[in-house]
């Protein structure tokens, strides 16, 4: 029997186990540092070992103790050149949701002359959203057109039954990769001309979205989507734009908060100060805290930012349980508080991808694809299912050698997607597709 190794067994680890156990002969050695995540694991299938280690620390130990003919790391992304040079120097092949370093980009010529297979930037963004660009990009350029404009929005959000507090927004995951992106340099691509909105001007130049079925969103840039005119082959696209979707609201509210620096990470003595006195003095004028953010933003007590702020708890008396601490110790606290899911609600991802071809003779189409997929009270969230399927679909392919070219890939390559977008769909993650002349 094969053996796979899964570094970290967080949220996705739970979709990730139970596909492999049901469509995989396999055994699972799940590797965590937590407690909690190891039982979570656990809960899905019974052939595996739990091992309770610093997996990221103990990654090499780990291989040679458990000779896994694969490598799942699941770790924080900064464990991603580590663990990736561990796998090429032990000759494991290896797997990896999240976007994928510099440091590993340089292995890519030992890990094709070694034979390994390493697969990265499969989740869903990235992952089910590379794939789904790269076969309808593959169909226009194989039909003899080129691609004139592309864009991508993805979001996980509540779901509308699910979407009750003033913020529009709940944690499907951990509150410090939403802070963190709040501060996000991002560079488009419009029209031939590059456009760059650094530390979190992104959020500033905000448009509407309508999404069919469920409305309107907010979308915005993330990240420096100019790098796919080469990662996806484009040179001749004129437009390039990956973005994230969100409920109305949510980029004035961050705007604001960015005002006011609330996203800093300098740290000062809080020791018996209260929210509220915090909340005043980040603003820059001693007293109610309310009266203090309308004078510093020019606001009426009654606007819409001022109420989500006072929602969240930026207004109460309460102490704050640091000695000392940043801006975004706080905003984090109340983010882990109060914009949480309820036992019985779920979670929703939302992924849309446009793009526009022209054929020879002038004549063009718009290609959309659109996944609405939502998580399942009590089970999982959508976002881990969706994040965590697609890597345990690729580990089984490489094992049973239906994905077999050596080397560094990201999941552009026609031998993975189709064959992972193909048992997405028997998994009941969708992409509706859609074709329009214009």
């Amino acid at each position: 029997m094969k053996t796979v190794l899964l570094l970290g067994a967080g949220r996705i680890s739970g979709p990730f186990i139970d596909y492999l156990d049901r469509k995989c002969q396999c055994k699972i050695v799940a590797a965590d540092l937590s407690e909690e995540n190891l039982n979570y694991a656990k809960k899905f299938t019974a052939c595996s070992d739990i091992v309770k280690v610093n997996a990221g620390n103990e990654a090499s130990v780990l291989i040679d103790e458990y000779k896994p003919d694969i490598v799942v790391n699941f770790l924080p992304p900064e464990y991603m050149s580590r663990v990736s040079k561990i796998c090429l120097d032990k000759k494991v092949h290896m797997v990896h949701p999240a976007y994928i370093d510099e440091d590993t980009v340089r292995l890519a010529d030992s890990i094709k002359k070694e034979g390994l297979i390493f697969v990265v930037e499969l989740g869903l963004d990235p992952g089910i959203d590379h794939m789904s660009a790269a076969k309808t990009i593959d169909h226009i350029h194989s039909n003899n057109g080129k691609v004139v404009s592309f864009r991508s929005l993805c979001g996980a959000l509540p779901a509308p039954d699910a979407n009750t507090n003033p913020w529009g927004y709940k944690l499907s995951w951990s509150p410090s990769s939403l802070i963190g992106a709040s501060k996000r340099t991002a560079r488009v691509l419009i029209d031939e001309k590059e456009i760059l909105w650094p530390d979190g001007e992104t959020y500033e130049n905000v448009f509407l979205y309508d999404v069919p079925d469920l409305g309107v969103f907010e979308a915005y840039a993330n990240a420096d989507s100019t790098l796919y005119k080469k990662g996806y082959g484009i040179p001749e696209a004129k437009t390039i734009y990956r973005g994230t979707l969100r409920y109305p609201g949510w980029c004035e509210t961050i705007c604001y908060l960015n005002k006011i620096k609330f996203f800093e990470t300098d740290v000062r003595p809080t020791k018996g100060m209260s929210i509220a006195q915090f909340t005043s003095i980040q603003a820059g004028y001693p007293g109610d805290p309310r009266e203090a953010l309308c004078k510093r933003l020019g606001l009426e007590p009654w606007s819409s930012f001022i109420l989500r702020m006072e929602w969240l708890g930026f207004f109460e008396d309460t102490i704050l349980p640091f000695e000392s601490c940043s801006p975004r110790d706080v905003i984090s606290l109340l983010f882990d508080k109060k914009l949480v899911f309820g036992p019985s609600e779920r979670d929703m991802v939302v992924l849309c991808d446009e793009v526009v071809g022209e054929y020879p003779g002038g004549k063009r189409k718009q290609y959309k694809s659109t996944l609405i997929d939502f998580g399942v009270p009590g089970l999982w969230t959508s976002i881990a299912r969706t994040t965590g399927i697609p890597p345990a679909i690729a580990v089984r392919y490489i094992l049973e050698g239906k994905i077999r070219t050596p080397g560094l890939h990201a999941p552009m390559a026609k031998e993975i997607y189709e064959s992972v977008l193909e048992e997405l769909m028997s998994e009941g993650i969708v992409l509706e597709e859609t074709i329009t002349d214009i």
